[in-house]
């Protein structure tokens, strides 16, 4: 298995726009941030978490071409507007890309990109999707999908657990239940923590290590990082089993 992290950043991503902090000014590459998304190539499929409003340019930068299917953990602008980019992959591969997502995001979907689910008479032009609702785990391609649902403020996102590994973006903290019933079984995770600070909505760095710990992950990386978090620096600040993800990396299981 390879995990593309294609995006590492917040909604806002970094640099942020009108702010001259030391990391937004910065020339460290691992401090430019597009928005948090991945891809994993597993079996001969590739899989793509989320579509960020950047995803034209991660794929490129990444060399993917093609994808199988796509997961969404959640509706949020910086997760779901790379959608139309999508339509791309019809180009070269002619077939309609499975599309995950949770119930309650069907209606928005099909709402805010509305044009994708008209008939144009031109296939080519507009993303070719088969919606499919997440209800619990499921089975890709003969690939057992397992999933968790997450609080994220008033809405709620979709973890994937994949094998050993598992991904989750946009939440607070995982229940308990979840915790035992995930716990010892992923070697590998990606999982968001935006600052060291203190957060509502978002699980930040401390919390996170603190999932990594209880889950038993052997290797936890963590994503979705806003422009408090300088990677040189920061870096410095983690255990050995923790790292910072960057634009670009690559984790191979």
């Amino acid at each position: 298995m390879r995990v593309h992290i294609l995006g590492s950043g917040t909604s806002a991503g970094v640099p942020v726009i009108g702010c001259h902090c030391e990391v937004c000014q910065s020339t460290e590459p691992k401090n430019k941030r597009t928005r948090a998304s991945i891809a994993v190539e597993v079996d001969g499929k590739t899989i793509l978490i989320d579509t960020a409003p950047e995803m034209r340019l991660q794929v490129v930068r990444q060399g993917i071409e093609a994808i199988d299917a796509v997961f969404y953990t959640h509706m949020h602008a910086d997760h779901a507007h790379g959608f139309d980019d999508l339509r791309a992959f019809w180009f070269h591969s002619k077939s309609v890309l499975p599309l995950y997502l949770m119930p309650e995001y069907e209606e928005e979907l099909k709402t805010r990109f509305s044009y994708a689910f008209q008939d144009t008479g031109y296939r080519g032009a507009v993303p070719q999707v088969d919606v499919r609702i997440i209800d619990g785990d499921f089975d890709f391609q003969g690939l057992k999908i397992e999933t968790a649902r997450l609080h994220h403020g008033s809405v709620d996102s979709c973890a994937f657990k994949i094998g050993r590994f598992a991904y989750a973006t946009d939440f607070k903290k995982f229940s308990e239940e979840q915790i035992e019933s995930w716990r010892g079984k992923i070697d590998v995770m990606v999982a968001s923590g935006i600052h060291f600070g203190e957060h509502y909505t978002h699980s930040v760095i401390p919390e996170t290590l603190k999932l990594f710990e209880d889950l038993g992950v052997k290797a936890g990386y963590i994503s979705h990082l806003a422009h408090e978090v300088e990677y040189l620096r920061d870096s410095e600040r983690l255990p050995s089993f923790a790292s910072l993800t960057y634009d670009g990396m690559i984790i191979d299981l």
